[in-house]
């Protein structure tokens, strides 16, 4: 009998289940329906809203740059059935609006020009193109003003600039190499007269062990009221080579003697110590240094100096810096 009860309530839990199971589909289903219902009904009435464009200027007349723009954006107020607008919002980003220049009249003997556009017919096509054929409500600011100043230009070199460490053993052996050194830089009268050279942009590099070549661009940003650059990029070669220490024993140049006296220093030669590079290590050559001697009236000694070295070697420092002497009668 017992077995017979608990299976009897084992039946109408699970009935219970089912049937709570089955209230709260049918619950979900009649909500999902109701909010569909009710968003279908929201979105279907008309709403007004803006939006902020940002605004580019293209196809400036040949001999011209823009120089001043009054404003670099404007807003568009739409008036639309919300589900347009929703879908304009957050799924299709709204673009750059382009404004054409090159109809703009130019006086060709005027250093500059001030022209007022009217945005509405470019605001008018951009809305058509994203679907909005006539929910164009207003439009801020309904002219914008662009400055065209007449296109002047002159030859500068290139001065470079670079941020680099080197791995042990390891230096630059040689000026960098531009390519070119030398563009021309393009922009107002008074652009152009400030300009003194052309800069590109940093080179950061550490731990070098070897000699690399790379691109590096100019300012060329015809947007931004600033000079530009043609070519806008040149080619950098930085060359780096292994280094290793060498010592050469090199005779001291004795200054001009007064006849009658023998001066004789102590010692006679001094050691040359400079880093070379390992591909110009076979022309190491005593021949190519110089020793110069002059007296110091201070310790009456003479220092020594390096007055000739090759231009392919680093760090040349002397040893002995000092040197007695003798004068022979």
């Amino acid at each position: 009998m017992k077995t017979d009860s608990d299976n009897r309530d084992n039946h109408e839990r699970k009935f219970a289940d089912a049937r709570l199971r089955y209230q709260f589909f049918v619950f979900t289903i009649c909500l999902v329906a109701s909010v569909s219902f009710w968003l279908l009904i929201k979105l279907s009435n008309e709403y007004t809203l803006s939006f902020n464009i940002p605004v580019t200027f293209i196809n400036v007349p040949p001999g011209r740059i823009l120089t001043g723009v009054s404003d670099s954006n404007f807003q568009i107020t739409l008036k639309a059935q919300g589900y347009k607008l929703v879908q304009l919002r957050y799924f299709d980003t709204p673009r750059t609006i382009q404004v054409d220049l090159s109809n703009c009249n130019t006086a060709k003997d005027s250093d500059e020009m001030v022209t007022d556009l009217p945005l509405s017919p470019v605001v008018r096509k951009y809305s058509t193109a994203l679907g909005f054929i006539n929910e164009v409500h207003a439009i801020h600011p309904e002219l914008v003003t662009v400055k065209m100043n007449k296109l002047f230009s002159k030859t500068v070199p290139v001065k470079f600039s670079a941020d680099l460490t080197y791995a042990p053993q390891y230096l630059q052996f040689e000026s960098c190499l531009l390519r070119p050194s030398v563009v021309k830089v393009f922009g107002s009268r008074r652009m152009v007269d400030s300009v003194l050279y052309a800069q590109p942009e940093i080179i950061r590099i550490h731990n070098m062990t070897e000699s690399i070549v790379r691109n590096v661009h100019l300012n060329s940003d015809r947007q931004n009221n600033k000079p530009y650059f043609l070519p806008s990029r040149i080619q950098v070669t930085i060359p780096v080579q292994k280094f290793t220490e060498e010592s050469i024993e090199v005779p001291i140049k004795m200054p001009i003697q007064t006849p009658g006296q023998t001066i004789k220093l102590f010692p006679d030669k001094a050691t040359v110590s400079c880093f070379v590079a390992m591909k110009d290590y076979k022309k190491l050559d005593v021949r190519l240094f110089s020793l110069s001697a002059a007296l110091s009236k201070s310790d009456n000694l003479f220092h020594l100096t390096v007055s000739a070295a090759p231009d392919f070697v680093r760090n040349v420092k002397v040893t002995p810096e000092k040197v007695e002497y003798l004068v022979l009668r």
